[in-house]
Order: structure tokens, then C-alpha cells, then sequence
């Protein structure tokens, strides 16, 4: 943990180089977890939009029936 004198204490992980320079292949390799968990997401997000709509033609029929009655 780093400290400064006049901010409060910041956590720095352990085996990371002191400077700012890191690899190309860990700055890669981090830009493609990140874009697969923006896929990811992209699909659950369109998997809970596809449920909601499958939800509402459900209530919508239900509706429909009752009004029929």
C-alpha cells in the first residue's frame, strides 16, 4: 500500500511494475476481456429484452381473453 502525506492510503497490487509502462501483450490481453465481457453483456441484455417482450404478450393475451368475457 502506498501512502501519501497529505491523501489516503491506496492499494497498489502486488508484482505490477512501480512505473506506468506495462506490456503491450497485458494492455492487449485486457482490452479483449473487457470487449468479451461487453459481448457478454450485449447478449444477456438481449436475452432480458426478448423475456420482457415474451412476458408482456403473455399479459397482453391474458388481457385480451378477460376482455372478451
Amino acid at each position: 500500500m502506498t501512502t501519501h502525506p497529505e491523501r489516503v492510503a491506496t492499494p497498489r497490487s502486488p508484482g505490477l511494475p512501480e512505473n506506468r509502462e506495462r506490456p503491450s501483450v497485458s494492455t492487449a490481453v485486457r482490452e479483449l476481456q473487457i470487449a468479451l465481457l461487453e459481448c457478454r453483456v450485449a447478449a444477456l441484455e438481449q436475452q432480458l429484452e426478448a423475456e420482457r417482450e415474451k412476458r408482456q404478450a403473455v399479459v397482453d393475451r391474458y388481457e385480451r381473453l378477460l376482455a372478451e368475457r
